[in-house]
């Protein structure tokens, strides 16, 4: 499965989506840079590059649930206030080992760069050769020259919008990404179903 793309409607560029495998690929591209992976997975989360560098580990909140463990994360700066996004149990325990591994406290921020750094990580300058370069050279897919740090928030929206399969999905969509408005929302985030999901609403519909 490929990345989906389109042009902005408005100005120059592309919105990319990216799919899981391709999400995959991304965050191992940083299996020996712990704190650009954990960066990659917050936004992969939902978050803007501008919310990474603020997160610590106290802002990991173990959901009170019966023996399951899962959890939501404090984004307590966002641009639309503070709310609480899920984040995968994998995510939470990287978030542990970086900041035991960098003999940092609670309140400490895990990934201490500007949120510039941070899209610089994913997509370069003219001094410095993103990750996204260099996978579009590893592979030979020019798409992925278009993809930049908020196209990771745009790839968890969709995903997450998609399967989340019940008639308040828009509002707990804005909660958890901190949106204002579901027309926000749909202008600038909602691209097509990704093809994994596409595959599963055709067989619930019975059009493969």
């Amino acid at each position: 499965m490929a990345m989906q793309i389109e042009p902005m409607p408005s100005d120059d560029g592309f919105r990319c989506w990216l799919s899981p495998s391709e999400q995959t690929q991304l965050v191992e591209h940083f299996s020996s840079e712990p704190k650009k992976r954990l960066a990659v997975e917050l936004m992969l989360d939902g978050l803007r590059s501008e919310e990474v560098p603020r997160v610590a580990t106290r802002d990991f909140r173990r959901l009170d649930t019966d023996g399951e463990e899962a959890y939501k994360l404090r984004v307590r700066e966002g641009k639309t206030g503070w709310r609480e996004c899920p984040v995968s149990t994998n995510t939470k325990e990287r978030a542990v080992m970086l900041k035991n591994a960098r003999g940092l406290t609670k309140e400490d921020p895990l990934v201490d760069v500007s949120a510039r750094t941070v899209q610089r990580w994913i997509a370069g300058d003219n001094r410095i050769t993103g990750a996204v370069e260099k996978i579009a050279e590893q592979t030979g897919n020019d798409d992925w020259l278009h993809v930049t740090a908020h196209d990771l928030r745009r790839t968890w929206a969709t995903s997450t919008y998609y399967s989340l399969s019940a008639p308040f999905s828009l509002e707990v969509i804005l909660q958890w990404g901190g949106w204002a408005s579901g027309e926000t929302f749909r202008e600038n985030y909602l691209g097509k179903e990704p093809d994994h999901l596409a595959v599963q609403m055709m067989d619930e519909a019975g059009l493969r």
